[in-house]
């Protein structure tokens, strides 16, 4: 038997050979670890960011041209931050490690971006809004609030990469159905396409990406094509991260949105616990802005604290110290606490025993209420020590109980309360940013999302009261 009929027509297949970003050598699909590595240079890609970096435009990085010469570059030789701003504006200390050691010199590299967001918060207003979210946590420093260190806020215009770009999304998951008695499990598959608009991601090695995360969203709608007026008076940071450097946060990111869009449209269900997720963005669109950020850098202890305003909106984050003095009188307080309550238990069990004894004066001799008291001074502890290490059954409403877990378990209780109290204190931080921006901040709202959803019933737990 012919294997091709004479009729048919062969047709042979070709794909683009893919070429290292890096290197533009060939790159090999390892099965092994099922990613492209380049036998030069030993980079290695997944398919999914190798398909972004196809996608991104290369960066301009060029000299800087003559219509920048009234531009300079304020450079920290301590932690190598680089700013820009205007000839005339100066700069006595660096606004991201709070070091003096900053030189002026000139324009190195160009610095033309296409959009920039314009400062909507005064520096008065940013003050203010650093003093308020400082009195949201704890042991917040005293010296914080002087004068001395909020003259040290700066506004800086930080560079963004906003992306664009449409998502095919494919998501697994668990889905959970509430009923009388019994709870059904589905095994969840949800699979559309979305494009989300204006992600941005902050192109500067020195600002924590989680911060920035923190003060989003900005207004994109205020944008404006980049001016040099807009920077008089402000300080602007050039990139020093690319858009190729950043495939990893945007697939990152995308595939947390993804997640979110998925489980927004699983609302049928009581709850909904998110497994896997795989996203291949398409059709990227970049741009190169601008968006405006007023810093304070705050030292304390040897440490560098940064809290940051968004200058558009005024919304506020950032990490701040524990001064341990604070939380030191705090935790002493609250031993305290714990020891006026012992005392005032032992005082009401000592009630106790002299009101018996005098009950057994009353009814007896004193001889006898004598040793009956010494009786029941030793045998209480001695009895109750035996119940909680050894214990004995009983039955309450057809559950099954121990004496000493009836008797001992309100005191475990609070016990267990204080200690985690104390540890909550002890261990309580203010390094910490508040929730990142959800997924529908970014929805491109023209767009309508199709979902194709499915359902596998897995199992029922049945529940027994």
């Amino acid at each position: 038997m012919d294997t091709l009929s004479d009729n048919k027509e062969m047709k042979t297949f070709s794909s683009e050979t893919r070429k290292c970003p890096s290197c533009g050598g060939k790159l090999i699909f390892n099965p092994e670890t099922q990613l492209l590595t380049c036998n030069f240079c030993e980079n290695t890609y997944t398919p999914e960011k190798l398909e972004v970096l196809e996608q991104i435009r290369p960066a301009d990085d060029g000299e800087a041209s003559e219509a920048e010469e009234d531009k300079s570059e304020i450079v920290c030789d301590n932690c190598g931050a680089v700013l820009i701003t205007d000839n005339d504006t100066v700069s006595t200390f660096c606004a991201f490690c709070g070091s003096p050691a900053v030189i002026t010199r000139r324009l190195s590299n160009r610095f033309r971006p296409d959009y920039i967001i314009p400062f909507k918060v005064t520096k008065e207003q940013a003050e203010q809004k650093f003093i308020e979210f400082a009195k949201t946590r704890k042991y917040v420093p005293r010296d914080y609030y002087n004068k001395d260190n909020l003259d040290k806020i700066t506004g800086i215009y930080v560079p963004f990469w906003t992306i664009s770009s449409r998502c095919s999304v494919s998501v697994r998951g668990e889905g959970f159905k509430r009923k009388l008695g019994r709870t059904d499990k589905y095994v969840l598959m949800s699979d559309f396409d979305v494009k989300y608009n204006n992600v941005p991601f902050d192109g500067s090695v020195e600002i924590a990406d989680d911060l920035m995360e923190a003060v989003e969203p900005f207004d994109t709608s205020d944008k404006k094509p980049f001016g040099t007026s807009y920077l008089q008076g402000f300080y602007a940071q050039k990139f020093n991260l690319t858009p190729d450097k950043l495939t990893d946060r945007i697939i990152t990111r995308m595939e947390r949105y993804g997640k979110e869009t998925a489980a927004m449209s699983l609302h049928e269900y009581d709850s909904v616990e998110i497994g896997a997720c795989g996203v291949r963005p398409y059709d990227i669109e970049q741009s190169y802005s601008l968006y405006p950020i007023w810093f304070l850098n705050y030292k304390y202890n040897g440490g560098n604290y940064r809290i940051a305003v968004n200058g558009q909106t005024g919304k506020v984050d950032g990490y701040l110290p524990v001064d341990r003095v604070k939380r030191t009188i705090l935790l002493v307080l609250h031993r305290i606490v714990d020891v006026l309550a012992w005392i005032l238990a032992a005082g009401l069990f000592a009630g106790i025993l002299v009101g018996f004894y005098f009950l057994l004066i009353y009814l007896s001799n004193t001889s006898l209420a004598l040793t009956l008291l010494i009786v029941l001074c030793v045998s209480v502890p001695l009895v109750g020590m035996s119940i909680m290490r050894n214990g004995f059954n009983f039955d309450i409403g057809g559950k099954t109980e121990t004496v000493a877990g009836f008797i001992t378990s309100p005191i475990t209780r609070i016990l267990d309360s204080r200690r985690e109290s104390y540890k909550r204190l002890y261990e309580e931080t203010n390094m910490h940013v508040g929730k990142r921006p959800p997924a529908y901040e970014y929805y491109d709202s023209k767009t309508k999302i199709e979902f194709d959803n499915a359902e596998l019933f897995s199992n029922s737990e049945y529940i027994y009261k």
